[in-house]
């Protein structure tokens, strides 16, 4: 299971590897429930790991896989021509909050009708998993920074299908240029900056308040006794 993990960042010869490496007296069921999602982009790859010199065994692991995908498909479907509604927060205050926190909500609409998009976000280089909402359509992503981090001013979330954050990741790998690969589409978030309450903290400020009247007490009690 230690392999399993790295599957959607991995090669398909890593695929490969995980998916045999217990041996042949046991399937890694989970590597291969995995595998049936891929998308048509990462089967590409995993056709060519096929048709390189390979052990027997990687071999009939592969057919198996290449079964099951025959027979389920793929789930991630692709979207054409989106059509987007989003919304963000951004922490606000940052007296009660450890950390800011970034969440984008967006509605997808497809012109081809998919229903069924994998969907990966960046920002800033940094990639974040886009979760699906209960209803169709909706989806999410968040993240955290530190306040000091969290600078004010517009974020850039872009969003990419399977294969543009394959076609992503493969370029981060090689240090290739990534602004060739576009997004499926971009989402603006304008961050205020938190508030990080006032100069001078209200301990502070009671504790002047308080000398204040004490002077102004003394003082009157000083003209009076003269």
């Amino acid at each position: 299971m230690g392999c399993l993990a790295d599957l959607p960042v991995i090669g398909s010869r890593e695929l490969i590897t995980c998916t045999v490496r217990s041996s042949l007296q046991r399937l890694n069921w989970p590597a291969i429930l995995y595998a049936v999602s891929l998308s048509r982009q990462r089967w590409r790859e995993v056709m060519a790991a096929f048709l390189a010199p390979a052990p027997a065994s990687a071999r009939r692991a592969l057919v198996l896989l290449l079964l099951l995908v025959g027979l389920s498909g793929s789930s991630a479907e692709p979207c054409t021509d989106p059509v987007i509604t989003p919304s963000y927060y951004t922490t606000s205050d940052a007296v009660i909050s450890t950390e800011t926190v970034f969440i984008v909500e967006i509605s997808l609409m497809c012109k081809n009708g998919a229903q069924n998009v994998a969907l990966y976000a960046d920002v800033n280089g940094k990639q974040f998993p886009v979760t699906r909402g209960q209803d169709i359509g909706r989806y999410q992503v968040s993240w955290s920074l530190e306040h000091k981090s969290a600078s004010s001013g517009t974020y850039e979330v872009k969003f990419f299908d399977e294969e543009s954050y394959s076609l992503l990741r493969k370029a981060q790998r090689s240090n290739e240029d990534v602004s060739a690969i576009r997004p499926l589409f971009t989402v603006s978030v304008d961050h205020r900056g938190a508030w990080n309450g006032p100069w001078v903290s209200t301990e502070v400020l009671a504790a002047m308040i308080g000398m204040v009247v004490y002077y102004m007490a003394f003082s009157a009690k000083s003209n009076i006794q003269a």
